[in-house]
């Protein structure tokens, strides 16, 4: 589920929303940079322009004469110019107030802006200067008023556009329109319609999809596609297009979400409207892996999923692939299939999810509930670290702190350091007291690690008597930093409602106590893992639908075992090839996993030989020398004895019988734990069709909680999900009830 800000929340919850907004461009534009450019210093430009039209993709259709040199016409094409601003009907776009005068934006944030393009109108610069706070950019004899440049503007606050000859000579510089990058830019005064389908799998039983329409009005014939000069004809497949979903908020802002990134597809235009069809990147990775070997010393999950997003021509800036996955290990090979099936392959058997993110990245990411442990550095001799995530009952030794014993039967003497005999179960105590004004002379710190990323929304701590007063949270993902936030507002039991992001590491450190007293923490328990909630008359607008789906007695995953042949090396493949000397080389493909290749020309002549230079499992290629023409090759070898056992797991008492098979699989640890999380999906055996307001923040596997009769806090898991957009926005679900535990009831922090 995509990060916003309190006020959104506030805003989707709102009987009757504020306006929604949509931005689609085709191309290399930086939408975060369109959305938030400004134009300062409105005092530098005449009083009939518009400074924000130019930015939000408004074209200029008509004009208004004015007194620059060789600028107006006298033919009726022309307007006179009124005499108050306020009188001012015709969009002119950004106008200097001064001949030859600048154009200056301004952005909020430091953006990479690769390309501009810019709409000069009748009146251009030919010699002009692009400034920036990083680079000039020295334009001379431009000929036109529609202006594109490539030149790459990095780490840009601020860009100014500075002429120095203009085409009519003493002339004002005009800004119809200026995109931030090179592209076609569309928004709500021209989408008609725009439709996001999301599908995964949380068990990854089928490849992910992502599929985008758009429909845009054409009643003006811009995509004419016998228009010679129509940004239409530029139109290619795989063009990358970006959709960017606003929403205004209360206070007038706009709060702008990532949509998607998908690929164009296809497109058509008529008289009234132009249509797009555009998906994800897993379409085009439909080359086979034929890579696939049996290693006895093992792979890591991640190494061969790197092996097939290489195999397959994918940039390694384009993908991200959980640390997780280095943990697991297999020893089978891929059996030949597009690389998109091997990377679903490889997905479940490390328990994760395939999909492509917002911003276009390939991403494999955990999806299941990791191991945790719990540790401290400077603890009490008496204080037990780990066991603060453990659900149990903790008991509190009397200590010499202030105001913290009492004569009450409820605490115990302190055993002698280093004896452990009549240890009570308690949590963790630091070694360091707090001073007199609260503060440590050393911080204490607990930490949490986790053996792969996690996502919650909030948590609670419960501490023994005297809990401290501030405490800090950093959270850590692959070793970075995530997030640092702090709390200062804390009792014996405190709730924190907070949405932390991922994370692989949380570091507590309290950074002031009760004076003279030590921390003491007795339980971390981390709460909802999501904060959504689809309810009656707020979300949800039908009633939903529930389905009770074909339940499972009994789940069996197969392992599939490779083992050296007991048989001699037999012919695997023989076959007549064409040979040239400057193509020597060629492949031969096997339907079995083999091993121990050698190969042989059928009536070899002097100086004709042959021998291979590379192979997998599932091919050998051959390189050739002395020969030019056809000849016959024999491949030679063994092929692996397979054979399969299964690890069976019970669903319930009553069902049908369900095998799941990945030939990834082998070892029995690795076949249970697959099968633990495979089975709690399976145990999951109703699922909803919702129809709701939409939200651009949902993502398919979100957690959200669903408002039922008879199960409070039903939770349930999103596979497919349908945002719609037609001036505003509305959606469909399709989602299953979950049963892995990954998170609690939504109230349940409140009850303890």
């Amino acid at each position: 589920m995509q990060t916003a800000s309190q006020a959104y929340k506030a805003e989707m919850k709102k009987q009757l929303r504020d306006r929604s907004y949509i931005r689609v461009t085709i191309g290399l534009i930086n939408q975060e940079a369109q959305a938030s450019a400004s134009v300062p210093y409105p005092e530098r430009y005449t009083y009939y322009s518009n400074l924000g039209m130019p930015l939000n993709n408004y074209q200029v259709e008509e004009l208004y004469a004015a007194c620059d040199q060789d600028y107006s016409q006298v033919d009726g094409s022309m307007y006179f110019l009124p005499r108050r601003a306020e009188d001012v009907v015709l969009n002119q776009g950004i106008v200097s107030e001064s001949l030859l005068g600048p154009v200056e934006l301004r952005f909020p944030l430091p953006y990479d802006i690769r390309g501009l393009t810019i709409e000069f109108g009748k009146a251009w610069p030919v010699n002009f200067r692009i400034e920036s706070d990083q680079s000039t950019v020295e334009v001379k004899g431009n000929a036109f008023g529609h202006f594109v440049t490539e030149e790459i503007f990095d780490n840009t606050t601020w860009l100014r556009i500075v002429p120095e000859t203009m085409v009519n000579g003493q002339g004002r510089l005009r800004i119809h329109q200026i995109t931030m990058g090179i592209g076609i830019y569309f928004d709500n005064h021209k989408i008609l319609s725009a439709t996001k389908k999301e599908h995964v799998s949380p068990i990854m039983e089928e490849l992910p999809t992502l599929d985008f329409d758009l429909t845009v009005n054409n009643k003006d014939r811009t995509f004419d596609i016998e228009n010679e000069d129509s940004a239409v004809n530029f139109l290619e497949i795989g063009q990358e297009i970006r959709v960017l979903y606003g929403q205004e908020l209360e206070n007038g802002d706009t709060e702008w979400i990532p949509g998607a990134t998908v690929y164009l597809r296809e497109w058509s235009a008529d008289d009234e409207r132009m249509s797009f069809s555009a998906s994800d990147r897993f379409e085009d990775l439909d080359g086979t892996y034929y890579q696939g070997t049996y290693r006895p010393e093992g792979i890591t999950l991640y190494n061969l999923a790197v092996d097939v997003l290489e195999d397959a021509g994918v940039d390694s800036r384009t993908y991200w692939l959980d640390g997780y996955l280095r943990d697991v290990t297999v020893n089978n090979p891929l059996p030949p299939v597009p690389h998109r099936e091997a990377l679903q392959m490889i997905a479940n058997a490390g328990r994760c999810i395939l999909y492509q993110d917002r911003n276009g990245k390939i991403c494999m990411k955990s999806s299941f509930i990791p191991d945790m442990e719990a540790r401290a550095g400077a603890e009490t001799y008496f204080s037990s670290a780990a066991s603060v995530l453990e659900k149990t009952r903790k008991e509190a030794y009397a200590m010499t702190g202030r105001n913290f014993t009492d004569v009450k039967p409820a605490q115990f003497f302190l055993p002698r350091e280093g004896g452990d005999t009549g240890r009570i179960q308690n949590g963790y105590v630091s070694e360091a007291v707090a001073g007199e004004d609260g503060r440590f002379q050393e911080n204490p710190q607990v930490e949490i690690v986790l053996e792969a990323r996690y996502k919650c929304f909030g948590l609670t701590l419960v501490f023994g008597r005297n809990p401290p007063g501030e405490v800090v949270f950093r959270s850590y993902l692959d070793g970075d930093l995530a997030e640092e936030y702090t709390v200062s507002e804390i009792d014996g039991v405190t709730v924190i409602s907070h949405e932390f992001p991922d994370f692989d590491r949380l570091v507590l450190e309290f950074t002031k106590g009760t004076p003279f007293n030590r921390v003491v923490l007795d339980q971390i328990e981390f709460g909802e893992s999501t904060d959504y909630e689809l309810s009656y008359g707020t979300e949800l607008t039908r009633t939903p639908k529930g389905t009770q789906l074909a339940r499972v007695r009994e789940l069996q995953v197969l392992r599939t075992l490779y083992s050296p042949s007991a048989e001699e090396s037999k012919e695997l493949t023989r076959e007549t090839v064409e040979i040239t000397s400057a193509d020597n080389r060629y492949t031969f493909y096997f339907s079995n996993a083999s091993y121990e290749f050698s190969c042989a020309i059928t009536d070899a002549g002097a100086g004709q030989t042959a021998r291979i230079v590379d192979s997998s499992s599932y091919y050998a290629t051959v390189e050739f020398s002395g020969i030019s023409g056809s000849c016959e090759v024999v491949i030679m070898g063994k092929e692996y004895a397979v054979s399969q056992a299964k690890i069976s797991r019970q669903t319930g008492l009553q069902g049908s019988l369900e095998v799941w098979e990945n030939p990834l699989v082998s070892s029995p640890i690795h076949a249970a734990d697959l099968a633990d999380w495979v089975g709690d999906y399976l145990k999951a055996d109703r699922e909803y069709d919702l129809e709701y307001r939409g939200d651009p923040r949902i993502d398919t596997n979100d957690l959200v909680f669903l408002e039922n009769k008879y199960v409070p806090d039903l939770l349930v898991r999103v596979y497919d999900h349908t945002l719609k957009f037609n001036g505003a926005l509305a959606g469909t679900i399709k989602a299953r009830r979950d049963m892995s535990g990954v998170a609690a009831a939504k109230n349940r922090l409140e009850r303890k």
